[in-house]
């Protein structure tokens, strides 16, 4: 894999990604060379360990909670005795979960989906493939320059600016023990060249791929469990009987 990646490093593109072209997963050439260098030891056994620990102790209880909002939505949902569209619920809970864990921010998106942060979180999140701009961009590709001069991109400058806005107040508060923390940590580092070190938008962009990777994945991944564990029962229950035997104090 390291020798194909001396030779493919860029990956196809996107159109015109704006902050996004930042990202470890779309950065080019020197550029992903060098955040890839200033990432890596972000996530050695070492500071993936310090983490865990970290979950441990402070997150699990906040994941837990996360969890009983998400049982008591489904439960009050449950008692209409409507169709629920489970992704929705799920997309809720991921979004939670991944805010806490990566970016520190606590919200309840259940209960609040009003909320700033969630509002533009699934702003940078909705592809709509009728959309007329990204339907341009599918299918004359040659536009993307056109669209970078003119600095339009795919993700909104609202959402960017909040983001940005978002990250830098994190970043000027005693801050806990998350990813995003980490590669704070850093471009703070002493070890670190300046010039080679995370800029304030690249660590934007690397923070929303922590968003894109966990969000539509986990909500995706729940609702098919949840879909396959009503249509087998007798699974069902098995599960419930091995989840009760093996955390008799946490189920």
């Amino acid at each position: 894999v390291k020798e194909c990646y001396s030779v493919f490093t860029n990956r196809r593109s996107f159109g015109p990604l704006g902050f996004m072209k930042n990202a470890i997963s779309m950065s080019e050439d020197e550029q992903w060379k060098r955040i890839r260098t200033l990432l890596s030891p972000t996530f050695t056994s070492g500071k993936i360990k310090e983490v865990v620990a970290y979950f441990v102790c402070r997150m699990f209880p906040i994941i837990g909670q996360y969890g009983d909002v998400l049982v008591r939505n489904l439960r009050k949902e449950a008692e209409k005795g409507k169709p629920v569209n489970l992704k929705d619920i799920f997309g809720a809970y991921s979004m939670d979960v991944i805010t806490s864990t990566s970016f520190g921010v606590n919200i309840d998106s259940l209960n609040n989906p009003q909320d700033p942060f969630v509002e533009n979180a699934k702003k940078i999140l909705k592809f709509d493939i009728p959309d007329p701009f990204l339907l341009s961009i599918v299918l004359f590709p040659f536009l993307t320059p056109v669209f970078e001069i003119f600095n339009i991109s795919v993700f909104p400058k609202s959402v960017t600016d909040f983001f940005t806005k978002s990250v830098k107040k994190i970043k000027e508060q005693k801050h806990r023990v998350d990813f995003l923390q980490l590669m704070i940590d850093s471009q703070n580092s002493k070890e670190t060249d300046t010039h080679k070190a995370l800029s304030d938008l690249e660590l934007v962009a690397q923070s929303m791929t922590f968003l894109f990777a966990g969000y539509e994945t986990t909500s995706t991944a729940l609702s098919f469990l949840a879909y396959e564990l009503a249509t087998h029962p007798d699974v069902q229950q098995k599960l419930q009987e091995e989840i009760d035997l093996t955390f008799p104090k946490k189920a």
